[in-house]
């Protein structure tokens, strides 16, 4: 029996890196395991410090060293300039592809700039689209009520990323706002079902919750100067953060706090179904994680 030829896609890896000598070989062995293969791989060095480098070209990376640390999104916009495909995929060096991902999102690329998988988490949750079905996407849904994209999950035509200006320098949730841009030039969709696992540690860049708030805010504060985001969307783009704040007032018995959070919601009925659908969505995470 002969062996059929494999199946090579016009789409380069981007993975941004670290000090990820340890894990970075298993995200990288994900994607020599896919099923449609990537035409290259990019591994852009943010001025580590331990072996990551080497690692990287073990395993048959394009390697490109930055000597000053500049974060996450200077670092995949390198990659994303000496790409030379039509699309570009993104898998974090922490994560790991399951080997039909690729094949998966391609196969519902057409007509759009954007494909997201969804993401399982080692800790039992779904991450991204949590709804049972494919969900189209525009920039506002990403951020009201949110949740829907995973960077790891991601593939996104190369010429969208650089209409949208590619990633800006914050130095947090700058995929975030970049999928928000992206959006500008076309549409996007989430799938359904996981394609990549998202694994958890505590260096993860997330943990770091006031930072992640105050980038948030940023983003959201950009999106309120463009004509297709209203005051009451603002509201809705912070109608997670209000409410969790609410929960942890009510487990630390804070009643001011309490008082405060629960009448910015009296106070903004347009919240409500926001509210809801973010309860929801969480819910159907945790029993599909």
């Amino acid at each position: 029996m002969t062996t059929p030829p494999e199946t090579v896609a016009d789409v380069t890896v981007v993975m941004p890196a670290m000090n990820r000598a340890h894990l970075i070989g298993r995200a990288l062995e994900s994607i020599a395991e896919q099923t449609v293969r990537p035409r290259e791989v990019i591994v852009v060095d943010d001025a580590s410090t331990d072996d990551t480098v080497a690692v990287a070209r073990e395993h048959g990376a394009t390697v490109i060293e930055l000597p000053v640390n500049g974060g996450s999104g200077p670092a995949r916009n390198r990659g994303i300039e000496a790409a030379t495909t039509e699309w570009i995929a993104f898998l974090d060096s922490d994560d790991a592809w399951h080997p039909d991902h690729l094949e998966r999102v391609l196969a519902s690329s057409v007509g759009h700039v954007l494909v997201a998988g969804a993401g399982s988490s080692t800790g039992g949750r779904l991450l991204g689209n949590a709804w049972r079905r494919d969900v189209e996407l525009t920039s506002i849904d990403l951020v009201a009520p949110g949740d829907l994209v995973c960077t790891s999950g991601t593939i996104v035509r190369k010429q969208a990323l650089v209409d949208a200006g590619l990633f800006r320098p914050l130095r947090r949730a700058q995929d975030l706002d970049m999928w928000v841009r992206v959006l500008q030039q076309g549409s996007g969709l989430a799938l359904a079902e996981p394609t990549f696992t998202y694994h958890l540690h505590e260096q993860q860049a997330i943990n770091d919750t006031e930072l992640m708030r105050e980038c948030y805010t940023r983003i959201v504060e950009h999106c309120a100067e463009q004509s297709w985001f209203s005051a009451a969307d603002v509201d809705r783009a912070f109608t997670k953060w209000h409410w969790d704040d609410l929960r942890t007032a009510q487990a630390g018995r804070d009643v001011g706090a309490v008082a405060h959070h629960a009448g910015w919601f009296v106070r903004r009925p347009h919240t409500w179904s926001s509210l809801s659908k973010l309860l929801r969505g969480r819910r159907l995470s945790r029993t599909r994680g």
